[in-house]
């Protein structure tokens, strides 16, 4: 059956999961392959508009600004990893979505490995980009230390897409949310999973060292890393191609076991 295609990205919408707003924007195609992109701390959508772009020319792309990020409204205090990933649920029914696949970068990855936990019924496969805690860098120092250094190594383009969205978000969300993100045991959360997990890393990385996102694929049950040549942290916007594609292969591959 051949796709339909949406004319160009709807224009954001707001939802609401318990009483916390979230905005979402949709893109690409109705049929196929329907794939959902989940912000990390501190950002929201705008790093991610290269990927999407690409990925929308082959599938349906759902973008998410989660409560307190972006756009979306502040909550009175920063929600949970356990709580964003009920979120995206939340998104996911009320689009009608048929098992997507999951795409979270940085504290992103810890929404969508908790989603999957939360309701794997509903999930075809997670995607980890930059996955975070590293437990070798358990502390907001260095975590941040570890950010600083990927600055450098980031190219000026996604540094800025980065930065615009610190400034939306604030300094203040920020830091109110790092704990929260710090006390989320990733390398926990993904022995349970039941849905395949794909982690992405850029080669230049240094908040989601090799060792660490090695270890993460080692737990879970079905998993396989792919490392991105000469990309940093924000890798899914210095090579959007590269990471759709690996997406891609996912999806195909996720559905093929699904259906056997």
């Amino acid at each position: 059956m051949p796709q339909q295609e949406i004319p160009g990205p709807h224009p954001w919408s707001r939802g609401q999961h318990e009483g916390q707003t979230y905005l979402a924007r949709r893109l690409g195609t109705t049929s196929g392959p329907q794939i959902v992109l989940v912000h990390g701390i501190g950002v929201a959508s705008t790093y991610f508009r290269r990927l999407a772009t690409v990925l929308a020319k082959s599938a349906g792309v759902h973008v998410l600004e989660l409560p307190g990020f972006g756009g979306a409204p502040k909550p009175s205090a920063p929600l949970s990893v356990e709580e964003l990933a009920a979120v995206v649920n939340a998104y996911v029914r009320s689009a009608g979505l048929d098992r997507p696949v999951l795409v979270g970068h940085s504290m992103g990855s810890q929404v969508v490995v908790e989603a999957a936990l939360q309701e794997p019924d509903r999930v075809l496969a997670v995607v980890g980009v930059g996955c975070v805690v590293d437990p070798r860098a358990p502390t907001a120092v260095q975590q941040g230390l570890r950010l600083l250094l990927d600055f450098l190594r980031e190219t000026p383009s996604a540094n800025w897409a980065v930065l615009q969205d610190y400034v939306r978000t604030g300094p203040r969300w920020f830091l109110a949310t790092m704990p929260l993100m710090l006390a989320y045991r990733t390398e926990e959360s993904v022995r349970r999973l039941q849905v395949p997990l794909l982690i992405v890393r850029g080669a230049r990385d240094p908040i989601a060292s090799r060792r660490w996102c090695e270890q993460l694929a080692q737990s879970a049950p079905v998993a396989q890393l792919v490392e991105i040549p000469r990309g940093a942290h924000a890798v899914m916007h210095t090579h959007p191609q590269a990471v759709s594609l690996v997406v891609s292969q996912l999806w195909a591959s996720a559905l093929r076991s699904a259906e056997e």
